[in-house]
């Protein structure tokens, strides 16, 4: 039985889901409109697909394009109908001949329809209608979604939506991004670094969690291929959290393997996965299995779930990362700030509690400096993210904001035994973080 598959699910598409439908302007889609099918359409396909076999157009073509694709991870022989600008509306009459020239095609297992103009209700269809009878999972591309993917490719200007040409320039003088050339040896093996392994074992199942590292520039299908040896590696670590679990479970494999996949420390620190995938052992008892991850694709028995924002986020983190001395720099003038607060706070405190105020006069006083407190505390969330090195200074930082912030928020006209008791306890937390921020700085000196 057939399905319609996102354009994203095919791995040589996959860019697509970094160009937002947001990003695509009118202007945008009326160059679309006019992409020739067979010298643009059909071409800039093939060249994201990196597929030279032209094959000539006449009365014997079955299809725009037989080529194969990886959808959530399977390869499937797939066919592709396009149409370009000649084709402002397009209706069965223009296309069935040529969905009917698919059910020729043996082990199809994905058939793409695609046009630039207005895709009427009647070719949709009758293209629906052909997949069902094959029974293959099938795709409709409109003039929406090739501008997104042209885009994403640079097959075309972003700015404008026209074909670029020559030297990387499209007509209306806009060039395209300068970019590094990577060159690879063929015969070198796809590597990956086992950046942390954690036992998290039960007493019922054995149980394994680890973070990947491996190369940006490697494909889906490599990062599949290293999901799986990385998998056995882990499945048959001996590593124990304890000698109680050692025990326990001596040499036995592993029932679980769950792995984080990243491409560098970055990605570690801001717990943005590339994918993340959970192998569990067949025969593991349901009551002991732990609940499916919801993956994307299973691939000899692995589940894996793709991250689609893992660029996007990326890209946010970079545009928010700071420099080792803007960090340092703007979260030692936000504590000098606040620690003041927190020092004529603990004072009022400690005159109330020796009665040399009362309660009324300690709570007017706290409120009275809470919004420029909470104002402050706000600026805690504008801090750039730091860079590894200073992370462990950054996070304790926070806490000492929190912590300040939290004093005040605890003072209401009902400051009773209980809130008290939390302002005691913020005044022994903030001591400790301050010494624990003492130990961070000491790092950099």
């Amino acid at each position: 039985m057939g399905r319609l598959i996102k354009i994203h699910e095919i791995d040589e598409f996959n860019e697509i889901i970094n160009i937002p439908d947001a990003s695509i302007s009118d202007e945008i889609l009326t160059n679309v409109l006019n992409l020739d099918e067979e010298m643009e359409l059909e071409q800039f396909t093939r060249d994201i697909l990196y597929d030279p076999n032209n094959t000539p157009h006449g009365p014997v073509e079955i299809a725009d394009i037989l080529t194969t694709l990886c959808v959530r991870g399977e390869k499937k022989n797939t066919a592709f109908v396009l149409k370009g600008k000649s084709y402002k509306k397009v209706t069965s009459r223009e296309v069935s001949h040529q969905f009917l020239k698919l059910r020729q095609l043996p082990d199809i297992g994905l058939i793409v329809f695609g046009a630039v103009g207005n895709i009427y209700d009647d070719a949709q269809r009758d293209f629906i209608t052909t997949a069902m009878d094959i029974g293959c999972d099938y795709l409709i591309v409109d003039a929406h979604d090739w501008a997104r993917l042209f885009i994403a490719y640079e097959k075309i200007c972003p700015k404008d939506g026209l074909p670029y040409r020559e030297h990387g320039i499209c007509i209306a003088g806009h060039q395209r991004e300068t970019r590094i050339k990577l060159e690879w040896e063929t015969t070198d093996k796809a590597r990956y670094t086992i950046v942390q392994h954690m036992d998290v074992s039960t007493g019922m199942a054995k149980r394994y969690s680890a973070i990947i590292r491996m190369d940006r520039h490697y494909s889906r299908e490599v990062i599949r291929n290293i999901i799986q040896k990385a998998t056995l590696e882990v499945k048959e670590s001996t590593y124990y959290k304890n000698e109680r679990t050692k025990e326990r479970w001596g040499n036995t494999p592993a029932h679980v393997v769950w792995l984080y996949i990243a491409h560098d420390h970055e990605d570690i620190q801001t717990t943005n996965w590339v994918c993340r995938s959970s192998w569990i052992y067949p025969d593991l008892p349901a009551t002991y299995r732990p609940v499916s991850l919801g993956g994307d694709e299973v691939v000899e028995g692995i589940e894996i779930k793709w991250n689609d924002g893992y660029k996007s986020f990326k890209g946010f983190v970079e545009s928010h990362l700071g420099s080792k001395e803007e960090v340092i720099e703007l979260a030692e003038l936000l504590i000098g700030e606040m620690l003041p607060y927190a020092t004529l706070a603990v004072e009022q405190y400690k005159k109330y509690q020796s009665k040399s105020i009362e309660k009324e006069e300690f709570i007017r006083c706290i409120k009275s400096l809470r919004p420029k407190v909470s104002q402050l505390y706000l600026k805690a969330g504008n801090m750039p993210i730091p860079p590894s090195e200073c992370k462990d200074f950054s996070e304790e930082c926070q806490n000492i904001y929190a912590t300040i912030d939290n004093m005040y928020l605890y003072v209401t006209d009902d400051f009773d035994q209980g809130k008290e008791w939390l302002f005691t306890k913020a005044i022994i937390d903030l001591s400790k973080e301050l010494q624990r921020l003492e130990f961070e700085r000491r790092k950099f000196r």
